[in-house]
């Protein structure tokens, strides 16, 4: 009997372990917490942060990753930080250009462009481009970006941009 009250405790104490050591989720479709993460901000809303994306042309790869404020609903002045790399192949020119997003056949051109940093592998650089802009790409059936050249996304690309609208817009 005293056995059996010592493993019934033991196995509760470890349920109690997982449970507590488990972290919260919110709630976000299955399978889309892989792509973007999220950080509630109270009333102003949840931060998310979308994972790069990977784009490409016939010389260059480009990643994109996205980082925004978003509270149910999208004000005129709602915007999205927008960090990309160029990744480089042989030769190492630099782009000097605006970045675009092309969603069905609409383009939107983001703010100023900063450079932040170069290495022997890569170019990473930081815009801003409206939310809604960003929400509309999202949700569109065909999309590209430039800069400098046209970069268009990957079939697997495609596939993660349907999740993340779905997990975070709701579309």
């Amino acid at each position: 009997m005293k056995n059996r009250i010592n493993y019934f405790c033991i196995l509760l104490l470890i349920a109690f372990l997982l449970v507590g050591c488990n972290p919260m989720r919110s709630s976000i479709k299955k399978g889309s917490s892989k792509l973007f993460e999220t950080f509630y901000l109270g009333e102003k809303g949840t931060q998310y942060f979308v994972k790069p994306l990977y784009f490409e042309n016939d010389k260059k790869k480009m990643s994109v990753d996205f980082t925004f404020l978003y509270n149910d609903k999208i004000n005129r002045t709602d915007s999205a930080t927008v960090n990309f790399s160029v990744f480089l192949p042989k030769t190492k020119k630099a782009e000097k250009t605006t970045f675009i997003l092309e969603m069905d056949g609409k383009k939107v051109e983001g703010g100023a462009v900063k450079k932040l940093f170069q290495d022997a592998r890569q170019i990473r650089y930081s815009t801003k481009i409206s939310l809604s802009a960003v929400k509309t790409f999202f949700d569109a059936d065909t999309k590209s970006v430039f800069f400098g050249k046209k970069y268009t996304p990957k079939n697997a690309t495609l596939r993660k941009l349907k999740k993340i609208n779905a997990g975070i817009f709701g579309n």
